[in-house]
């Protein structure tokens, strides 16, 4: 590449060089016609050549040197996203390793599993309260009028709840009822759970009645 460029400079200077000489021819014979035309001495057309002269020979050399100064060369064509000679690429010191690459944003983790458990709370007919935990770790629990006899039973002391009265089912973050025929009823938000309905889904529910007692269920 820097041969062609120094092939079409010399090329370039020989052709300019050749310029200059008929410019000067040119200028020095003009100078010489100007001069005899005014009558002038033969002594002043010899320094009007030579002021001629003079003056093309300083002036072609800065002519020449400023095209070239300012002439586009084919090496300033640098290709996109070059970096420039001594010159690092912006974030890298010069001369240095190239930076690690930075590790991939890892995968969100897991939603953590819900782990509350279900409450249900209400009044009783004789101004007792009842509050009844379902923590899960028993896949059914027992809805009775009863005194607790079992773990797994919920006691709601009342003479409308029935012995037993219905079950709750547990499934991860589901929560059951089903109906075992008690004479007071059970009831999901009003509505009427009988036994051949089977276990219905109670998660979203926000009242049950057994019997005569109203429960809220609330997660804890």
């Amino acid at each position: 590449m820097m041969g062609a460029e120094i092939a079409a400079l010399m090329g370039f200077f020989g052709l300019t060089g050749a310029f200059a000489l008929v410019g000067t021819v040119l200028a020095a014979w003009m100078a010489w016609r100007i001069v005899e035309k005014a009558g002038l001495p033969g002594w002043t057309g010899l320094g009007a050549i030579l002021l001629t002269l003079t003056g093309i020979g300083s002036i072609v050399p800065l002519v020449l040197l400023w095209v070239f100064a300012f002439m586009r060369w084919p090496r300033d064509e640098a290709p996109a996203g070059a970096a420039t000679p001594g010159f690092a690429p912006a974030g890298r010191p010069a001369g240095g390793p190239n930076p690690p690459t930075p590790a991939a944003l890892a995968a969100p983790a897991m939603a953590l599993a819900d782990r509350r458990g279900w409450q249900l709370t209400g009044a009783l007919a004789s101004g007792g309260v009842v509050a009844l935990a379902i923590d899960g770790t028993s896949g059914t629990y027992v809805l009775t009028g009863a005194p607790s006899a079992q773990a797994s039973d919920l006691s709601v002391p009342d003479p409308s709840v029935g012995q037993p009265h219905a079950r709750l089912l547990t499934a991860g973050t589901r929560l059951g009822l089903e109906d075992l025929g008690s004479p007071g009823g059970t009831f999901i938000d009003g509505a009427r759970l009988l036994p051949e309905h089977g276990p219905r889904d109670i998660s979203g529910a926000r009242a049950i009645r057994l019997g005569s007692v109203d429960l809220a269920l609330s997660r804890t």
